[in-house]
Order: C-alpha cells, then sequence, then structure tokens
C-alpha cells in the first residue's frame, strides 16, 4: 500500500506544480508583488525585473518542496514514477526529462560532497 500512496503523491504533486502553481502565481501572486513593488527603482532594477525576481524566488521555493527533490525525500522512487507518469497524463513525457536531469545533478553533486567530506575528515 506503501508504493501506490507514493505513486499517488508523486502524481498529484507534480500535477500540482505544473497546473496549479503557475495559474495561482499569475492570477495572485504576481499581482500582489507588482502592489507591493508599486513603481519603484532599486539598485538600477526596475519595478518589473524586482517583481521577475520575486515571483522566480516564490517558484524555486514551491520547486524545493513539491519539486522532483522533494517527491524523491518524501516518496521515493515510487514517487518518481509518479512524476513521470502525471507528465504523461499531461500528455509529453518528454516534458520529465528536465526534473529528472536535476534531481540526477544535485545527486551526483551531493555524493560528490559527501565523499570528498568524508575523504577529509578522515585524514584529519
Amino acid at each position: 500500500m506503501g508504493a501506490l500512496r507514493s505513486f499517488v503523491a508523486g502524481t498529484v504533486l507534480t500535477l500540482l506544480l505544473v497546473v496549479l502553481v503557475p495559474m495561482v502565481i499569475d492570477r495572485y501572486v504576481s499581482g500582489l508583488i507588482e502592489q507591493v513593488v508599486g513603481d519603484a527603482e532599486f539598485l538600477l532594477l526596475t519595478s518589473e525585473t524586482i517583481v521577475t525576481i520575486l515571483i522566480w524566488v516564490v517558484m524555486l521555493a514551491i520547486l524545493l518542496v513539491i519539486g522532483a527533490g522533494g517527491i524523491l525525500k518524501r516518496y521515493g522512487l515510487f514517487g518518481i514514477l509518479g512524476l513521470i507518469f502525471a507528465y504523461w497524463v499531461l500528455g509529453d513525457v518528454t516534458d520529465a526529462v528536465l526534473p529528472l536531469l536535476v534531481l540526477a545533478a544535485t545527486m551526483l553533486v551531493t555524493w560528490i560532497h559527501r565523499t570528498n567530506k568524508k575523504k577529509k575528515d578522515t585524514n584529519s
């Protein structure tokens, strides 16, 4: 039953990330940020640039929670299979390649960092 739950969770989180989050950010968050920033300029950045940067910060925060890394951390391999299934349901499974490549690159960098840290600790 745990595998099925992980698969469904990976599917649902991916659908939320791909469909619901951009819609909510477009309709509500960007308008709110535009109101807060107003017509200001900061360090040669226009208000439009500031709004874009803040929206990217919000998106990256959401990606950390419900992106491929978050799905893998919470739901394991079956969650990742759910991610791939969600992209298949949306019509193009090749769209899952980028999140999986980013996940693989992150795992590789983490593994290298841990290996170097172990070597450094054993040499000290």
